[in-house]
């Protein structure tokens, strides 16, 4: 293979991947407290130093150029022992999305349930998903308001928390509420809550969920007991699928079947407490994660977009113009070849 067509290609998958990103960040301009995404990406000469006497990462033991070494943990200590597979990949490689966290410019609303955070932070929202489970989630967007009961909610509908972590209940019948700096909610002078504001010491726990909320990478733990978890219910549909074709078809001797589709739910109900164990124990260590924020609460003003559009629609132009580039190396070595096959082997 043209080392030359490969070094095209991957140029042109690194420009649709951060094409892709920057039309993300364009589509919220408009939302409030949007986090704008960027996308990293590595090139073949300067990661070649390291890669070649790497240790760090499985599969880039030390390695020539021609060939690649396969990872294996009971051969690490015998590079002799270590099988030759193809060589290492030239081109760029995409790298990980990161996100900014700066804050954005601040718009004045005069509105009685719209707050905006002044310094790093998060409000804590509980979340409720299509199947009724609760969890906490993070945001920066403050543009609240009260439901029906009283209660401080997100546009969609999700509660506001406060500092211990309680739905924040007011006087519906009394929309004339107090607050100070500190996000002390007070109606008829009386204090009725405080609005819960978390930080944290490294963002990099925290990955974009939807819905413009954050949430804390799950642990590893449980994310080995979701994969065991859905194998598992997989395993009860097929089995169960099986058994009711089996009684479409009129079979009779239905035991096996049965047996299976028993053992099948058994292991599933197993794997859903290991899941549920595993999340009890995660929620705990993300608890430790958070810390007491220093930032200031306004109210009546809300945190817009820390995006740019001019910065973006310039980077558009620059990404188009890099991909067309390698577009043209591709055409470059298709016309090369065309001319090597079709001409230069004519007598």
């Amino acid at each position: 293979m043209l080392k030359g067509l490969y070094t095209a290609y991957t140029g042109m998958i690194n420009e649709q991947h951060r094409m892709d990103v920057m039309t993300n960040n364009l589509a919220n301009a408009n939302t409030n407290a949007y986090k704008k995404e960027g996308a990293t990406s590595q090139a073949f000469d300067t990661v070649l130093a390291y890669k070649i006497k790497d240790l760090s990462e499985p599969g880039n033991l030390p390695r020539n150029l021609s060939t690649s070494r396969e990872y294996d943990e009971a051969f690490v200590d015998n590079p002799d022992k270590w099988s030759s597979r193809t060589g290492m990949n030239l081109g760029v490689k995409t790298g990980e999305n990161y996100t900014d966290y700066s804050e954005g410019p601040m718009k004045v609303t005069d509105n009685t349930f719209d707050f905006a955070l002044a310094g790093p932070g998060f409000f804590l929202v509980e979340y409720t998903n299509k199947a009724e489970e609760t969890s906490i989630k993070y945001t920066r967007d403050g543009n609240f308001t009260m439901n029906a009961q009283g209660y401080l909610v997100t546009q969609d509908g999700d509660y506001i928390l406060d500092e211990n972590r309680r739905r924040i209940r007011l006087n519906p019948n009394e929309k004339a509420i107090g607050t100070n700096t500190n996000g002390d909610i007070y109606q008829d002078g009386a204090l009725v809550a405080t609005i819960g504001v978390v930080d944290f010491e490294d963002y990099n726990n925290l990955e974009h969920f939807g819905e413009n909320l954050f949430q804390i990478v799950d642990g590893d733990e449980v994310k080995s007991a979701e994969a065991v978890y859905n194998r598992a219910r997989t395993n009860t549909a097929i089995a169960q699928r099986a058994l009711n074709a089996a009684r479409a078809n009129g079979v009779e001797d239905l035991e096996d079947l049965e047996a299976a589709v028993r053992a099948a739910q058994q292991n599933q109900d197993a794997a859903q407490q290991e899941l549920e164990a595993a999340r009890d124990t995660d929620a705990a260590a993300k608890r430790r994660l958070e810390q007491e924020s220093e930032a200031t609460i306004r109210s009546g003003v809300l945190e817009l977009s820390n995006m740019s559009i001019v910065t973006e629609m310039v980077n558009m132009i620059a990404i188009q113009r890099q991909y067309e580039s390698n577009q043209k190396v591709i055409t470059t070595y298709d016309e090369s070849l065309d001319i090597a096959v079709n001409q230069l082997g004519r007598l």
